[in-house]
């Protein structure tokens, strides 16, 4: 495991964001797996962002089962609850809430850490 998977794990406390259940104890890439909010693509990405911590949580299933499999079947409320960042516009992973199983409504940022997020979030009170 590197060291911002590390930083992820902790920050996340081993369970998954979006059910917390425990998962750290468990099969990666099977029972559980780091999620990219701002989907890398096919081929990866140039965006230095896209693989530091304030983009990755911990996710329980793979890319079609468990939580993570939802994410991915449904986008709409992947979005609302910060689980997906679009790759159009302005958003980054650091200026979008997270609806976090465990800490609630949360701002991530890259050094493994978060802070209680408002309930329109960082990007509504710069309006």
């Amino acid at each position: 495991m590197n060291a911002v998977d590390g930083l992820v794990l902790a920050r996340d406390m081993g369970k998954c964001v979006r059910c917390g259940r425990h998962v750290a104890h468990l099969d990666r890439g099977y029972d559980w797996s780091i999620h990219h909010r701002r989907p890398r693509g096919t081929g990866g990405t140039s965006i230095a962002w896209v693989n530091q911590p304030a983009n990755l949580v911990v996710l329980c299933g793979s890319g079609t089962t468990g939580c993570h499999g939802r994410v991915e079947r449904d986008r709409k409320h992947a979005f609302d609850e910060g689980l997906l960042v679009s790759k159009i516009g302005v958003a980054t992973a650091m200026t979008t809430r997270l609806k976090h199983a465990l800490h609630g409504w949360v701002l991530l940022d890259n050094e493994g850490g978060y802070e209680a997020a408002d309930e329109y979030g960082k990007e509504w009170a710069e309006l």
